[in-house]
């Protein structure tokens, strides 16, 4: 009996055995079937919303920039003769009338130079004398054959030199008075001196910047516009202008220059704005705010979390209609404010746009993206501004709202 016993559980665990591990296999399996179906939440994707371009006016709008109050007239103000400054009477700040003296050489050199002039111009002046009487004496001789006609004519010639040795000695003399008028630095007009880049002590060299003088009369705002803006701004256009430091003022403005060429340090294009009127307590310096009226016509209008900077280019995430793909498209600004932009070229009415949220920059900043498909709570929609944006590995599903595969 109880053998009996044995032999039957001998041929009962086997087969249970392997009943458990078949319901094993198959429910792993089952596992494995259902993730195929799953709908693939990374932890990685970063929620973005398709916006449908929108056609919008531009009447009003602008775009602004931060620009410095400047002169409209400055110089650099040195020396025209070299030489050790002795006295530097204008100051950072100081405002002077023209004729005004601000600097001084030196003078010992030049006044040394003048005598050694002076006593060349009369050492030349005898020497022509003399030779004027030699000619006076001998022009009676050669007339009568005493002398020959080739002596008289030599003292004419010694004559002729004599005379342009005077000239070239005056000549000298001059100059040495004129550099010694140069040794005294002096305000070309009214104005404000602005910087000063020498001080007494100093050995200057000829056109070494000593001050800077700020003229009297118009100022002007100067901005510096990228390379991407400067094809929006025009001269004559109408500029409002707005200085942090006196709110509530605000004043009118013309760009009156918009350099051809840019700056070869910064890159950027400089603007000038000039301003016919400034109240008494504007300073030359301070920080203006600058916005440039648009031209009236018609522009499209999206969110500005739509805008991608694609090195000095500002750009945008499309999406073609019947496209898998998204195409990254340049596109030219026409203003900027605070929640939208409006976009003078680049995008056409009614075309579908990727508003990249915070932090989705870097998930779509790449060419090839595949468009996944579209379900909201389990159904396909077209049209309802949502979409699944993935690498080519992924399948990445959008619920409620869209998804952009992260990883």
């Amino acid at each position: 009996m109880y053998q009996h016993s044995l032999h039957v559980l001998n041929h009962v665990v086997p087969m249970w055995r392997a009943i458990l591990f078949g319901t094993f296999i198959g429910a792993v399996f089952a596992a494995l079937a259902g993730c195929d179906h799953q709908p693939e939440t990374a932890s990685g994707a970063i929620p973005v919303r398709v916006v449908v371009a929108q056609p919008g006016s531009m009447e009003g709008a602008g775009i602004t920039f931060s620009g410095t109050l400047v002169p409209r007239v400055e110089s650099q103000l040195a020396f025209r003769v070299p030489g050790r400054i002795v006295e530097r009477r204008a100051d950072v700040g100081a405002t002077v009338a023209r004729g005004d003296v601000l600097a001084r050489l030196d003078d010992t050199p030049f006044k040394l130079a003048i005598k050694e002039s002076q006593a060349d111009l009369a050492q030349a002046r005898a020497t022509l004398a003399r030779v004027q009487r030699d000619v006076g004496r001998n022009r009676a001789l050669a007339r009568s054959g005493a002398i020959a006609g080739a002596d008289f004519d030599a003292l004419q010639t010694q004559r002729i030199q004599a005379r342009a040795q005077v000239r070239a000695a005056q000549s000298r003399l001059d100059r040495a008075r004129n550099d010694l008028a140069y040794a005294t630095l002096t305000a070309p007009a009214a104005g404000t001196i602005a910087d000063v880049a020498a001080e007494a002590g100093q050995v200057v060299a000829v056109g070494t910047p000593v001050l800077r003088l700020a003229h009297t009369g118009e100022q002007e705002v100067q901005v510096d516009v990228s390379e991407s803006r400067i094809g929006q701004l025009t001269q004559a256009q109408v500029a409002t202008v707005r200085l942090l430091s006196l709110p509530g003022v605000e004043l009118t403005g013309i760009v009156r220059e918009v350099a051809s060429v840019a700056d070869g340090a910064t890159r950027t294009y400089r603007v000038r704005v000039a301003l016919p009127e400034l109240p008494e307590a504007a300073r030359l310096g301070m920080t203006a705010s600058v916005r440039f009226k648009g031209a009236a016509g018609t522009h499209v209008q999206l969110p500005i979390s739509a805008l991608f900077q694609q090195g000095e280019q500002p750009a945008v995430w499309v999406l073609p209609d019947d496209a898998t793909q998204l195409e990254l498209r340049p596109i030219m600004l026409a203003a900027m404010g605070t929640d939208t932009i409006a976009v003078a070229r680049g995008v056409a009415p009614g075309e579908r746009v990727v508003e990249v949220h915070a932090g989705a920059g870097h998930a779509v900043a790449g060419q090839g993206l595949l468009i996944g498909p579209i379900h909201v709570d389990g159904v396909a929609a077209a049209d309802d501004g949502q979409a699944a944006v993935s690498h080519p590995a992924g399948g990445v599903h959008a619920h409620g709202d869209e998804l952009v595969d992260g990883g």
